[in-house]
């Protein structure tokens, strides 16, 4: 459903001053109104909202946009209609109360019982890597040997002679011991270098024309942080992994200044697709900055956005990049962030940092790639900058250590500084949960990728065991200790950038559809809290939450319009749900054809 002419008339007629200043919710009823959605606002609920005498309405300038016969999610309860000014929300009501506002020469949208809900935030993309995906080699989810070297065969017909083969995401789990080789992807291509990301982006397949083109030989130490998989004999397999990937990382060709570009444009206008009004690019590096800063210069870029500088271990640049962050911020993105990597992840590879050892192992740990003491000083430096730190965590060892750095910078700056964020969170010790709430720093998770997936339900629960599954992120107890909470997709790590799989499995805890086993069923959570994670919480994470969130008076009109209410619709169709139109500051900057 566009939202087009053919939605849109002239406005109705009625009896001027009747709206108020709470949104058209009148004192009577209120709040028995509040409790259902009251998630949706969360601190908000506990105040009601002030009301206007109807006479001071007269005198206020006409809305220019009524939104009516709908299903409007605003803090307060289910409404039927909003009026905006200037892309600016000014009341939400009923179809009368909206109505009865001054709006001579007002559009009107007629959502035809579809509803209205507040734009959603993902705050963790990696949007050049996501458009440049679109080009590359795809593997099947979970394809075994035959299946990738066969795909690999086809990418090779499609690439010209001596050209990298790039692409992913292959699966470790489906993979017989022995079958991960440069030999075998020699065999599918064997006059191109070939470089195949993990499902994690964390590890890199090569072949052996990309070992001998990165100069990797049995010779080659590993660096620090980083794994080379090798034979009895000390020679390079082909698997390298976390910092070790560089080495042959440096050596593709980089895309070209418009690819860079229309990369930034497709994956932007993607997230639109699905509702999304606002990111965190979560690894700038100086290969993508200047793409993302000249097409938010361009007046392209239509979300609220921030970026997160790429420091530590192998960031060549980050110093001077950081010092640019100003030069860099054009219109609405902004570098104001800095990201480091702490650990890998907790899966066949072992490279995600624990407390406690992996499972069937003799006490490996993981590999924590900040050492405590430069992480401790590194992020006390950022925070009396005034920059927030966002830190890649995905074991329990790496977010005890963030969480360490974090109030080692609160004891050194004060406890005003920045609201520092710990993002993925697979595993968090329970002792470590309430720390968030504590340091006042955010918990980001990633609920895009526990649906029953080899990485998932083999490659994680078979590198931890069972007992540490069952705590698999766990949301409801961030939730419950009152630290703010957020969700990231970490695109294109995951397939789809779809936040509708995520709001639904964090509720269902099963696959898509609600069906199947349930992963650490103990840690859902309810849909209101799912859609204020999304919505009000984004917006507040982005220092926005006077502007943006929810669908109240005196806000942005940054808003989507969906085929179903998700607060009512089947569970198991959550993940189906159909955007129709999304807007950001009142202008319709995505419509379904």
């Amino acid at each position: 459903m566009a939202m087009n002419a053919a939605m849109t008339g002239p406005a109705g007629t009625g009896p001027a001053g009747t709206g108020t200043a709470d949104g058209g919710w009148r004192r009577k009823g209120h709040r028995a109104l509040r409790g259902a959605v009251c998630a949706l606002a969360l601190p908000v609920c506990a105040q009601a909202l002030p009301v206007v005498p109807a006479a001071a309405q007269t005198t206020a300038p006409p809305a220019d946009r009524l939104f009516l016969h709908g299903q409007v999610l605003a803090p307060a309860g289910t409404a039927q209609a909003l009026a905006l000014r200037g892309g600016v929300i000014v009341a939400v009501g009923s179809d009368a109360e909206i109505l009865a506002l001054p709006h001579a020469g007002a559009e009107v949208v007629d959502l035809a019982g579809r509803t209205l809900m507040p734009g959603l935030y993902d705050m963790h993309v990696h949007v050049m890597d996501a458009g440049l995906a679109e080009r590359a080699c795809h593997l099947p989810q979970g394809g075994g040997a035959a299946a990738v070297k066969a795909a690999v065969q086809a990418c090779a017909r499609q690439v010209g002679p001596g050209g990298w083969i790039l692409g992913g995401s292959w699966v470790a789990a489906a993979l017989r011991p022995g079958e991960q080789t440069a030999r075998l992807l020699d065999e599918a291509a064997p006059d191109h270098p070939v470089a195949l990301s993990d499902e994690a982006h964390h590890s890199l397949w090569v072949n052996s024309r990309a070992l001998a083109i990165a100069g990797i030989t049995a010779a080659t130490p590993a660096p620090a942080g980083g794994v080379i998989d090798r034979d009895a004999a000390g020679a390079p397999l082909g698997v390298l992994r976390e910092t070790a990937t560089a080495l042959v990382e440096s050596h593709i060709p980089a895309a070209s200044p418009e690819e860079k570009l229309a990369a930034v444009e497709a994956a932007t206008t993607e997230m639109l697709s699905y509702g999304i009004v606002g990111f965190t690019d979560a690894a700038v590096r100086p290969a993508n900055a200047q793409a993302l800063s000249a097409y938010a210069r361009s007046g392209g870029l239509k979300q609220h956005a921030r970026g997160c500088i790429v420091w530590g271990p192998m960031s060549n640049g980050a110093e001077a990049l950081i010092a640019r962050r100003q030069e860099l911020s054009a219109g609405p993105m902004r570098f104001d962030c800095v990201k480091i990597f702490l650990d890998g992840v907790p899966t066949e590879s072992h490279t995600g940092a624990m407390v406690e050892p992996y499972a069937h192992t003799s006490g490996a740990h993981g590999i924590l790639q900040v050492p405590q003491a430069r992480l401790n000083a590194a992020v006390a430096a950022f925070d009396a900058q005034g920059l927030e730190v966002k830190m890649h965590a995905a074991g329990d060892g790496a977010t005890r250590a963030a969480a360490d750095a974090i109030a080692w910078a609160r004891a050194q700056n004060g406890a005003l500084g920045p609201r520092h964020e710990i993002a993925h969170n697979t595993f968090i010790t329970a002792a470590d949960v309430p720390r968030g709430r504590q340091l006042g720093f955010i918990w980001e998770f990633s609920p895009y990728i526990w649906w029953p997936t080899p990485i998932t339900s083999v490659d994680i629960a078979r590198a931890v065991g069972p007992e540490r599954m069952r705590r698999l992120w766990p949301i409801r107890e961030a939730l419950a200790t009152g630290a703010l909470v957020i969700a990231g997709s970490d695109w294109p790590v995951v397939p789809s950038v779809n936040p509708w799989l995520a709001i639904e499995t964090m509720v269902s805890r099963q696959a898509p559809g609600a069906t199947g086993p349930a992963q650490g069923a103990a840690e859902a959570v309810s849909r209101a809290q799912a859609l204020a994670i999304f919505t009000r919480n984004g917006a507040a994470a982005m220092g926005r939450l006077d502007s943006g969130g929810t669908l109240e008076p005196g806000k942005q009109a940054d808003m989507i319009v969906i085929d179903r209410n998700p607060l009512t619709a089947p569970l198991g169709s959550l993940h189906a749900t159909r955007v129709l139109a999304t807007y950001i500051a009142g202008a319709q900057v995505w419509a379904a054809r």
